[in-house]
């Protein structure tokens, strides 16, 4: 990967990353129309690699002309002590910058998605290891889904949040915590059955892939993390639309103020999420009104967006001239890509000599080490002129090859001469030259060790402050958690002052209508008293005039059952009553009208008596 490469894929990332954060807060209103546009992004964002391998490429120059540095220097270059005879010569090259970029991207490429890799590794372990869940109130969500659909159910103590994963059906993973209230079941399986139906969790991964290619990015780290806000946003009016929002908003806080962090799976997100943005969760849940989807202008909004990404993804800038400097000079490379040819390259000098080793006697062993030490290196030639290629050294002469003595053995020499031809003061420098070597090497080594002690030092220093970030990040988080506590109390107390002026309101609506209604009932019951009395007293007239006459009736009966039991001693009147019953079909007896007779005068008299009562009754009316 080339500097160019990498800077063309962060300007072009950038842009299109940009423009899709800016159509997601300022076109899409509700939840769900900004959750379309990111993922939208997110899908573009991973197609412009794809775009610019293989679309169609719009070539401008508009560079200005552009300098090739001349190769690195070498890091070091030297002769090697001889290592058991054998002497050995190299030098080592600085890595281009194109190679040190492509290291570098490759990296961080890796890391980010090795984390993501091992976090869905870490959450499916979690949740083959799960315990089933049997409870009705947390399987109920899932009665009304088909055995295929239902996403596994599972309580994990691994985690601290409820949270989901995984395609449809996918799974929801439960902490024991959130477990033992089971008032909070509807609004958790709302959540996380929204997430599981929208599919939230493939974009997860697609935002993701796309972190691990342009990790570089800030934007696309920004991208990522709105994605995963408004995701949870489009999750909560969802789940709204199914339990009451303010149990949801109640079930919210307490996630949040669980002990412990919440989830940090890097596969998955909590349902709680962190302070910031629960507060702008909780303020859109307690907003009644919902904006309505536009699913027009979004497609548009996406249009857009891919229109414009199309064309800066075939975009390529060259420059008009290219230089290739040297050193001191400079060959222009025109337009149409002529140059001169350029000179043939020096050639390499001629490998060093092996030297075989020869054992030598006890008492020159020092001697030839010290002997064979290289001399220093010599000074570096100097710039040739402005304009003219460098002309290459001669490569250097190979050693003469060591003088055999008479015996056989092998001569050593310092600098042509033999050691024993060495003057003390020569012999002298060269032992100093040894000292001085044996130091340096020592005071390297120590050097080596304090530094390696300050590296030690440095990553206990970071990690300290690693430690007192993330004590910070908890302390703020806990802060975040209090605040939203409190702003929910202060909410709750205002709806409970405004419950309490409505309900006095109402109850004084209430007595004035009890009064008003007393007032209408009393004043009917007067009436009605009033009417009730005037019937009393005309029933009673009408029932003393009643019973009068009923004496009057009475007494009269009385007299005409006298009179009939007169009659009836006739026998002439008794045998003409049994020829009138006989003729209406009646068969009546002497003997049965006589007895008549005797009775009548008894039930006159009993007939007198009652209408003598009834009198007594009428004059008490």
């Amino acid at each position: 990967m080339s500097a160019a490469l990498l800077v063309a894929l962060l300007a072009k990332s950038s842009v299109v990353t940009a423009l899709g954060l800016a159509l997601s807060a300022t076109v899409a209103r509700s939840a769900f129309d900004r959750v379309d546009v990111l993922r939208a992004t997110v899908c573009i964002v991973l197609a412009l690699p794809v775009l610019m391998t293989f679309g169609p490429a719009l070539s401008l120059a508009l560079l200005p002309a552009a300098v090739q540095a001349a190769p690195p220097p070498a890091l070091w270059s030297g002769d090697l002590h001889p290592v058991e005879g054998v002497t050995v010569s190299g030098s080592l090259l600085l890595p281009s910058l194109g190679q040190t970029l492509a290291l570098v991207w490759t990296v961080g490429a890796l890391v980010v998605a090795g984390r993501f890799a091992a976090g869905v590794w870490t959450l499916s372990r979690w949740t083959e290891a799960g315990k089933p869940v049997k409870a009705g109130v947390w399987s109920e969500a899932l009665s009304g889904l088909a055995p295929a659909a239902r996403p596994q159910l599972k309580s994990s103590d691994r985690i601290t949040g409820p949270l989901s994963w995984g395609l449809p059906p996918g799974a929801v993973l439960i902490d024991p915590v959130t477990l033992s209230r089971p008032d909070t079941a509807a609004a958790v399986m709302a959540h996380e059955m929204a997430h599981i139906r929208r599919r939230d969790w493939l974009f997860l991964v697609l935002s993701r892939l796309a972190l691990a290619l342009f990790w570089f990015n800030p934007l696309v780290w920004m991208l990522h993390r709105s994605l995963i806000e408004r995701s949870e946003e489009a999750a909560d009016a969802v789940a709204v639309g199914q339990v009451d929002r303010h149990a949801y908003a109640r079930a919210l806080i307490g996630l949040a103020a669980a002990p412990g962090p919440q989830n940090t799976s890097l596969a998955a997100t909590a349902m709680a999420g962190d302070g910031r943005s629960l507060k702008r969760r909780i303020a859109n849940l307690m907003t009644d009104k919902s904006p309505a989807r536009r699913p027009a202008v979004i497609l548009t909004a996406v249009a857009a967006l891919a229109a414009v990404a199309t064309p800066i993804a075939a975009l390529e800038l060259h420059s008009r001239t290219n230089l290739i400097s040297d050193g001191g000079s400079a060959v222009q490379i025109n337009d149409d890509g002529d140059m001169p040819a350029p000179p043939a390259p020096p050639a390499p000098p001629a490998p060093p000599s092996v030297v075989p080793a020869v054992p030598a006697a006890p008492a020159r062993t020092m001697l030839s080490w010290v002997g064979l030490a290289p001399p220093a290196p010599p000074a570096p030639p100097a710039p040739p002129a402005r304009g003219a290629w460098p002309t290459p050294p001669s490569p250097p002469a190979p050693p003469a090859p060591p003088a055999v003595s008479q015996s056989g053995h092998h001569v050593y020499t310092y600098n042509g001469r033999r050691w024993e031809d060495l003057t003390p003061a020569e012999q002298a420098r060269v032992e100093e030259a040894r000292q001085a070597a044996v130091e340096a090497r020592q005071a390297a080594v120590e050097a080596r060790i304090e530094a390696d002690q300050h590296r030690r030092d440095a990553d206990l220093a970071r990690r300290q402050a690693d430690r007192d970030r993330d004590q910070a990040d908890m302390a703020r988080h806990q802060a975040d958690i209090a605040r939203l506590q409190a702003e929910s109390a202060r909410t709750a107390a205002e709806h409970g002052r405004l419950a309490g002026e409505r309900a006095r309101q109402v109850a004084l609506s209430h007595a004035d209508q009890g009064r008003r209604a007393a007032e209408q009932a009393r004043t009917q019951a007067e009436a009605q008293s009033r009417v009730a009395m005037e019937g009393a007293r005309r029933a009673r007239a009408d029932a003393r005039v009643n019973m009068r006459a009923g004496v009057v009736n009475m007494r009269r009966g009385a007299e005409q059952l006298r009179q009939e039991s007169r009659r009836l001693q006739d026998p002439a009147y008794r045998a003409r009553q049994i020829r009138e019953n006989a003729s209406r079909g009646n068969t009546v007896t002497d003997a049965e009208l006589q007895a008549a007779g005797r009775r009548m005068p008894a039930q006159a008299a009993e007939l007198e008596r009652r209408a003598d009562e009834l009198a007594a009754r009428a004059d008490d009316v």
